[in-house]
């Protein structure tokens, strides 16, 4: 039977989600292992709710089990956070690996990943021109492929699940994965809409409806085990407390991402803002994201300072299980680095504290306390 790995967030789990694992479930012979991010996300902030819960949502949902994509490839740009997600989902003997994407069509995202890839020189340097105008990453990727590729090609880079599937594209080859590679197209919600749209809509737009105290539609979009969530408490208020005391007290020299000049610019508006959205909104500029100062505050908070070349390594000691199916406890025995599923496994195996640890705190400390256990559904 084959393992099929499934990177993922989760924030929260939706239909969307379901949908996935039902077309994965629906091809016969595959159990489904679920690399998904802990309690901070790729975009910077601290999960909807912890990652256990989640976990089961994603067992109840439809997986088989699902593991810890730690903190430092989970908080990170889509280059990193896919390396981590498909080394996770090698060591845990998958086959093959799926996921969502606007094209739904692997052959168009591994000429995305050759046109964009490091070996391309040419396309790089004008990538570096557009660069040292002023214009962000995704801005001059996007504009230096219309000069080197037709418009099929380049508008794949205009997506943002588009964009992590050319990355997954890149890291199995980075890491000699011979994982298969299957994406499906996404429903009709786009990832990036901040809009309800019925029972199929994305992460960003439950959590905006949230937010905005419309959780009651926001349920429509999610299965009904997930609901209890929606009426979780955010963890911003007390992040933003925390965020703003690091800063003015800590090193910000050295914090992995930083570029030159942005721990003045942070420091000086840090003040002035209230929140950790008003606060990254005031530092973003054409060069640096939204997305990017997000993560960049986090790994503040985080106190990382692993450089970009140390986490392009992937070394992994161990897998965190988070939830196992009941009847998929074999899975258990699958992974080729040693398992923990409670803290005395650490102890056991001797792992030092990480940035997992620091994260799992901060959760703690602005959100809710949890069990350090995986959960059995």
């Amino acid at each position: 039977m084959k393992n099929a790995a499934v990177i993922c967030e989760f924030n929260p789990f939706h239909n969307g989600h379901a949908h996935l694992l039902s077309r994965i479930k629906s091809q016969g012979g595959r159990h489904v292992v679920c690399v998904m991010s802990g309690n901070v996300t790729q975009r910077g902030r601290l999960a909807c709710a912890d990652k256990y819960t989640r976990a089961e949502h994603a067992v109840k949902g439809g997986a088989d089990m699902v593991v810890e994509l730690p903190a430092e490839y989970a908080c990170a740009p889509a280059e990193i956070f896919a390396l981590g997600g498909v080394k996770l989902a090698r060591l845990c003997g998958c086959d093959e690996l799926w996921f969502g994407s606007e094209c739904g069509d692997i052959s168009l995202l591994r000429e995305a990943a050759r046109l964009t890839s490091p070996a391309n020189v040419p396309y790089q340097k004008r990538v570096k021109e557009f660069l040292d105008e002023g214009l962000s990453y995704p801005v001059a990727m996007q504009k230096a492929a219309r000069e080197f590729a037709d418009e099929k090609v380049s508008s794949v880079l205009s997506s943002p699940n588009n964009m992590l599937g050319v990355e997954y594209v890149r890291a199995a080859e980075r890491l000699g994965c011979k994982m298969q590679l299957l994406t499906i197209p996404r429903l009709n919600s786009s990832h990036q809409s901040e809009d309800l749209e019925g029972a199929i809509s994305s992460s960003k737009a439950i959590r905006r409806a949230v937010a905005e105290g419309d959780a009651q539609r926001a349920a429509l979009a999610v299965p009904d085990f997930v609901c209890p969530v929606l009426s979780l408490k955010s963890p911003d208020a007390g992040f933003a407390a925390i965020l703003k005391k690091t800063i003015m007290t800590a090193d910000l020299k050295g914090i992995c991402d930083m570029g030159e000049g942005l721990d003045n610019k942070i420091r000086k508006l840090a003040l002035s803002c209230s929140t950790q959205e008003e606060l990254a909104l005031a530092v973003k500029s054409k060069r640096y994201t939204y997305a990017r100062i997000n993560r960049l505050l986090m790994n503040i908070v985080l106190d990382n300072r692993q450089t970009a070349a140390q986490l392009k390594e992937c070394a992994v000691s161990h897998i965190n299980v988070l939830a196992v199916k009941r009847d998929c406890r074999h899975l258990l025995r699958a992974p080729a680095r040693p398992v923990v599923t409670r803290p005395r496994d650490r102890a056991k195996l001797e792992i030092p504290p990480c940035l997992t640890d620091r994260a799992d705190l901060l959760f703690k400390c602005v959100s809710y306390d949890y069990d350090d256990k995986m959960r059995l559904i």
